[in-house]
């Protein structure tokens, strides 16, 4: 006498009027799609910061060294810029009188959208427009030259990302309460790579303006 294995497997077990078999594959199938989803999650912002930063450092790589360091002033300038741009938006529209009487406030989305497009635009139009050009006296060469192409790249990277994050999270640049913001808060939690950008702030802002101060000490002087 032989048994099918498929009819084994094909029998709904029962108690009563339950399939056991069936709502148990059912609680599988769900658990498991929960923890799909919520790695899905997780992963998002770190694959996010992973992607920024190899855009970041493909494109330095293609400019070369002098256009890279001419971003990451053209960065500091932006950044100065539009800060002071988005402070006198937001004081002139609760001080203004004849905003006050029309009845109209700076959203605060609203606000920081602003200031992402316009940091963006800012940094586009320095880097392509700005009538300004880096030179080193001391050029390296060869691989060395090569290296330092990539640590810009890796420093353009961070100071750009951690600058959208202060604009999103709506504070003042460096402040010490941006993951305490709600937007900010959310994304770290899932997040490693996120909550590593936050911490590490004060490093991203002054990191770029210290390589480009150091990387003029590195090579021999042009003639």
């Amino acid at each position: 006498m032989t048994i099918d294995n498929r009819e084994i497997d094909n029998r709904k077990w029962t108690i009563g009027d339950r399939p056991i078999g069936d709502m148990s594959l059912s609680r599988v199938q769900c658990l498991t799609s929960l923890q799909s989803v919520t790695m899905d999650l997780t992963l998002t912002w770190d694959l996010f910061v992973i992607v920024f930063f190899a855009v970041v450092m493909t494109y330095s790589f293609i400019i070369g060294k002098h256009e890279s360091a001419k971003i990451i002033i053209a960065s500091y300038i932006a950044i100065v810029a539009v800060q002071g741009i988005g402070n006198l938006l937001a004081r002139v529209s609760t001080t203004e009188p004849m905003f006050s009487m029309l009845g109209l406030t700076v959203d605060i989305t609203l606000l920081s959208t602003t200031k992402l497009v316009l940091f963006v635009a800012a940094v586009v139009f320095l880097a392509v427009r700005g009538s300004f050009e880096i030179e080193f006296r001391r050029e390296p060469g060869g691989t060395i030259d090569l290296v330092l192409t990539g640590i810009f790249g890796f420093a353009t990277a961070g100071l750009l990302l951690s600058t959208l994050l202060t604009y999103v999270a709506d504070v003042p640049i460096l402040s010490k309460t941006i993951a305490e913001t709600a937007t900010i808060a959310s994304i770290v939690q899932g997040s490693q790579l996120m909550a590593t950008m936050i911490f590490y702030q004060d490093l991203w802002f002054a990191g770029p303006a210290l390589l480009v101060l150091a990387s003029g000490f590195i090579g021999r002087e042009q003639g």
